[in-house]
């Protein structure tokens, strides 16, 4: 991976020389990046190439086979990062709560200041907020996901494939959090079969089969 000016500045994520399998299949090999305050990175890469894996294991959701993953200068497997907020695949809404409670939930859980009305309308779900979530949409249901990341207020993002499922008003409501949460000194990673686009001043493009950590 060429090395960038923006691998110079300080940084709160650093991925040194890391490691990843699935089975008995080495999917990564020897990868190293950094994020700091206000960047936005693209990952790229076939189907099966591991961009799911690799973000699970900045999430500290999954163990890398050797590397490490640094937050703010901590090793997060040994100093869990409570300043992450991952969106995956799945949604894990309680089902049979409306979105707003299920939002409410989290709030509490998150003891956040944020008002619930205002998540909601931020991701455009104020009109669904008395549906309970097994009656959304595929679309609404990943806005509400967005929801709860926004209920978290985490500095790091870290987005599996957020705009799954999504119509254009959904599309641009992630690039319209995403742009807010840079601007604002947050850092994003995003995997994603969409062309990447440039959002926010320093945005990059990394792809996993082989290719340069790149600026968009």
């Amino acid at each position: 991976m060429t090395q960038t000016a923006f691998q110079q500045k300080t940084s709160m994520l650093a991925v040194t020389n890391l490691s990843v399998s699935r089975g008995e299949h080495l999917l990564i090999d020897g990868l190293s990046f950094r994020l700091a305050p206000g960047d936005t990175l693209w990952v790229a890469g076939s189907n099966g190439i591991g961009k799911t894996s690799l973000l699970k294991c900045i999430a500290g959701l999954l163990r890398p086979e050797g590397g490490t993953i640094s937050w703010n200068g901590l090793d997060i497997y040994k100093s869990s990062p409570t300043d992450t907020g991952y969106q995956g695949h799945q949604d894990s809404h309680k089902p049979n709560l409306t979105a707003i409670e299920n939002l409410q939930f989290w709030q509490t859980v998150y003891k956040s200041s944020l008002k619930t009305d205002d998540v909601l309308e931020k991701v455009g779900l104020s009109a669904q907020m008395g549906l309970r979530a097994k009656n959304l949409s595929a679309g609404q249901s990943r806005r509400l996901s967005l929801a709860r990341l926004l209920m978290r207020k985490a500095s790091l993002w870290v987005l599996d494939e957020p705009a799954a499922a999504m119509d254009v008003r959904g599309r641009k409501i992630i690039r319209t959090l995403v742009a807010d949460h840079v601007e604002n000194g947050g850092c994003v990673l995003i995997a994603s079969h969409t062309a990447p686009e440039k959002i926010g001043a320093n945005t990059r493009v990394l792809t996993l089969n082989g290719g340069e950590d790149v600026q968009v």
